[in-house]
């Protein structure tokens, strides 16, 4: 068997494509976001997930994230107002391509990204997707809700079976998934992401108060599970 790693990579989506009429408080201009990914980082995330958001240029919140954390920045390569050039130019470490997209969207995003020297993990939301993944893949984001992977063991153990064996993965759950895919996945060996992209709510019918509440949950499990926080994701993750 496989020795598990001996610490965990937290991720934080902090904002994704949800409004502030949706979930109050939510960080959506630059220096908002920027401020919500440094409070996190100060309660163990190592890395925030970004996606394009009309009406913000995904280059300013790169910069603002960079400017306030040193974390491990990775967009996620869904084609909304930014061009594939301007999404690999943001100033992003890792660019994570949804494997529902077009093939050609994607053979295009592996050969740009590799010339830029930019890595490329890829995001699945259903099994049929992972049967789609490239076969040197390295990292993957499992995200686990009732519309794809509903978040049971059953259904964990069926996504990691489809994974290269030497390919790492993060996992996400999203609504009532949140917290029992954050504890099978640290029994699995896998990283976690939270976020009030993927759950706004702390438990049933209790928002979250911000990001960082939701990091410092994550990070109580990690060290419970003795796989505490990494503190540098670029050494695990790229």
């Amino acid at each position: 068997m496989t020795a598990l790693p001996h610490g965990t990579v937290l991720a934080v989506a902090p904002t994704g494509t949800r409004s502030d009429d949706e979930v109050p408080g939510l960080p959506v201009a630059p220096d908002e976001i920027a401020r919500a990914v440094a409070d996190c980082e100060r309660v163990g995330a190592s890395v925030v997930d970004l996606e394009p958001r009309r009406g913000t240029v995904l280059a300013d919140v790169v910069a603002a994230v960079r400017a306030r954390s040193a974390v491990l920045i990775r967009i996620t390569a869904h084609a909304r107002a930014e061009t594939l050039p301007e999404l690999l130019d943001c100033g992003a470490d890792v660019i994570a391509c949804p494997l529902d997209a077009p093939e050609e969207f994607a053979d295009d995003l592996r050969d740009r990204a590799r010339e830029q020297g930019v890595a490329v993990h890829y995001e699945a939301r259903t099994l049929d997707e992972l049967r789609k993944l490239p076969a040197d893949a390295t990292h993957v984001v499992l995200v686990f809700d009732e519309r794809g992977m509903p978040g049971d063991v059953q259904t964990f153990s069926a996504a990691l079976d489809l994974l290269p064996t030497s390919a790492s993965f993060t996992a996400s759950g999203v609504g009532p998934a949140n917290l029992p895919v954050m504890l099978t996945a640290l029994a699995a060996g896998g990283h976690l992401r939270v976020g009030l992209a993927d759950s706004p709510l702390y438990s049933d019918d209790v928002p979250a108060r911000d990001n960082a509440q939701l990091v410092a949950r994550a990070a109580g499990l990690a060290k419970i599970a003795q796989r505490p926080p990494l503190a540098r994701a670029a050494e695990v993750l790229t």
